[in-house]
């Protein structure tokens, strides 16, 4: 009897033994590592100038606001009246000139901007297209400079320059066009002039500044100069 007592007891010794037991701490050899949650970035908080550039974008690139974010916003000196964006044909007052530099998103699309302090004037940075005409019979001295952000320059030894916008000069299909041959296509420098040596040569040449990475066809090329032709008129005359 005092054996099978004692196995007995030595069973349910063995069986406590053997049950799991619960963990209260983590043992040393096990090694948690947890992945930090990246804080974002805080945006940069809109003020006027920044309202300004958003104001102006939209407008041109028919977005809606809510569709726009500021990148960057700082403050600058410029060393120029001009703020520090030269156009064809414009003097600029050679003085140091406080304002920001403002970098705006939409749609993947950053566009950068210069500033007056408080956003009264408003330059537009990033190129899209320069486009050239010289010489010829008639004497031509034109130029037309277009900015990705949509607004549209032309000059001339004729005429004073003007300017306009997308919005006001191009279709939505047109703006649609534009947008895709700068996506597609990589900066270019194309040239149409007449050949050395001819009579009243005419110069015409075009640089698309685009983002891409193809070279434009011998079709896109004809469209590029048709379409900056066409804009250059349609805002001369």
């Amino acid at each position: 009897m005092r054996r099978v007592l004692l196995v007995t007891t030595l069973l349910a010794l063995m069986i406590t033994a053997c049950a799991p037991v619960a963990l209260t701490e983590v043992p040393s050899f096990i090694v948690i590592r947890t992945t930090p949650t990246p804080t974002p970035e805080p945006q940069p908080t809109p003020g006027p100038a920044e309202h300004a550039v958003i104001d102006q974008l939209s407008a041109n690139l028919r977005l809606p606001e809510s569709d726009i974010s500021v990148v960057k916003s700082e403050e600058v000196e410029f060393s120029d009246a001009c703020l520090d964006v030269a156009l064809e044909g414009v003097m600029c007052l050679q003085v140091v000139t406080p304002g920001r530099v403002i970098v705006l998103k939409a749609k993947g699309v950053q566009y950068s901007y210069h500033t007056s302090e408080d956003g009264s004037r408003v330059q537009p940075v990033t190129l899209a297209l320069i486009w050239k005409r010289e010489g010829g019979i008639a004497g031509f001295c034109d130029t037309l400079t277009v900015f990705r952000s949509g607004e549209v320059y032309t000059s001339s030894c004729k005429q004073s320059g003007r300017m306009g916008t997308f919005a006001d000069l191009l279709s939505a299909q047109e703006q649609a066009q534009f947008s895709a041959w700068i996506a597609k296509l990589a900066q270019t420098d194309l040239d149409a002039s007449d050949p050395k040596g001819v009579a009243d040569r005419m110069m015409v040449a075009l640089r698309l500044f685009g983002t891409g990475r193809k070279p434009p066809t011998k079709s896109e090329q004809q469209e590029l100069f048709k379409f900056a032709q066409s804009l250059y008129h349609e805002l001369a005359q």
